[in-house]
């Protein structure tokens, strides 16, 4: 007999979608999504971006799905609902519930169901608590948070971040399932498997000689990214003789104090390509040496999980929580962490990499090798491990 799950989600997403498709081949679970938008499906202005948006790798047709607001493009604030969500599980009758956060009303909507109807709740989010935040509103929401936490069966993390977010409200690591953010795993199977030839159409397109050294960073152009850290970096490698490129992947309302920074660059050079369509990214992290996020508040970066299957070394400031000794970025194994905003910092290990081209390929091996297990994990592994619990409790 094959368990039902329901997973509600807010709307469909680039990289959770090709995730879905995968838990949709699960021969033991009947599975649909409940969305509460067609933002994404339907092109949308996204704020961050400056720009129009809209995705093309959803894959909508390989999975059961119903959208609970009709044909309507509804933003993903907190205050997104759907009342017609009640009745549509009451409909489906799942055995198991998927929920992203609480910080919407639709996910706390799907939890007040789940705890009626005596439901068990498996819970993803990206939390951390490494980014920098306001005591005082932490120590308020703590028994809000505490109390929520309780209902909750089973918690899909993305990291080590994630789960010391998880602890710090008293889950029990027994409750804990590792899960990490899917990627597109069909779509970068693929390109890993012609990295040579897009390494080498990439660099020819920008006139980048094999020989140079290519940092990469993907994320949009907004001031908590942090992209001028890296141009700082690169002035600083400049003074001592050492030449970088620098793909900007992203738009945003920095481009333009960006475009100024580097323009004081004599023989490094970045390339501002704008906003990349997602077919595109996996080419230019085939063309990279180094990939560097050195934002300031980073829950867990996709872009790092891409970087990391497609073989990159990644230097990563220690404000985000894309990295530990079992998380996508391992200090030493396949990249570096820096102290957020030290500059200097962040060009030394830039030039450690640069200079030991043995240790950028043994990084660039680890990244694509623990990548391929979590990526297993996320789209197979951790939901086949929850099954199991609950058809054992159930005698399926």
């Amino acid at each position: 007999m094959k368990l039902r799950i329901a997973l509600i989600v807010s709307h469909p997403i680039q990289h959770f979608c090709p995730q879905y498709v995968s838990f949709a081949g699960n021969p033991q679970i009947e599975f649909k999504v409940f969305f509460a938008s067609m933002l994404g499906l339907k092109k949308y202005i996204d704020p961050d971006f400056k720009q129009e948006i809209s995705w093309g790798n959803l894959e909508l047709d390989k999975f059961q799905h119903v959208f609970l607001n009709g044909d309507a493009v509804i933003p993903a604030g907190k205050n997104l609902d759907a009342p017609a969500l009640n009745k549509a599980l009451d409909d489906y009758d799942p055995a198991l519930i998927i929920t992203y956060g609480y910080f919407q009303k639709l996910q706390r909507r799907a939890c007040r169901w789940a705890r009626q109807k005596k439901v068990p709740i498996a819970y993803i989010s990206d939390s951390e608590r490494r980014q920098h935040r306001n005591w005082l509103k932490e120590i308020l929401k703590a028994p809000f948070i505490r109390k929520y936490f309780s209902a909750i069966s089973y918690f899909l993390s993305v990291g080590e971040a994630n789960e010391e977010f998880y602890r710090n409200y008293g889950v029990p690591d027994a409750k804990i399932f590792r899960m990490n953010f899917p990627i597109d795993i069909n779509q970068y199977s693929a390109a890993y498997s012609q990295r040579e030839f897009l390494r080498r159409q990439v660099r020819e397109e920008y006139n980048i000689k094999e020989s140079d050294i290519v940092l990469t960073v993907v994320g949009k152009l907004v001031p908590w990214k942090n992209q001028d850290h890296i141009i700082a970096a690169m002035k600083l490698l400049e003074a001592g003789n050492i030449h970088t490129h620098l793909f900007l992947l992203g738009s945003g309302q920095m481009m333009d104090k960006l475009k100024q920074e580097a323009a004081s660059l004599v023989h490094s050079k970045v390339h501002c390509c704008g906003f990349t369509a997602i077919e595109k990214l996996p080419s230019f992290y085939a063309a990279t040496d180094i990939y560097v996020h050195p934002a300031s508040a980073e829950p867990h970066s996709i872009a790092v999980s891409e970087a990391i299957y497609m073989g990159c070394p990644v230097i990563i400031s220690d404000r985000c929580g894309s990295y530990g000794n079992t998380d996508d970025v391992q200090e030493g194994r396949n990249g570096f962490v820096f102290r957020f905003g030290r500059i200097e910092e962040l060009a030394k290990k830039i030039k450690q990499l640069i200079n030991n081209p043995a240790e950028r390929t043994a990084f660039g091996s680890y990244s694509h090798r623990v990548a391929l297990e979590f990526q297993e994990r996320s789209h197979r592994q951790a939901l086949y491990e929850i099954v199991q619990i609950e058809k054992k409790k159930r005698n399926y």
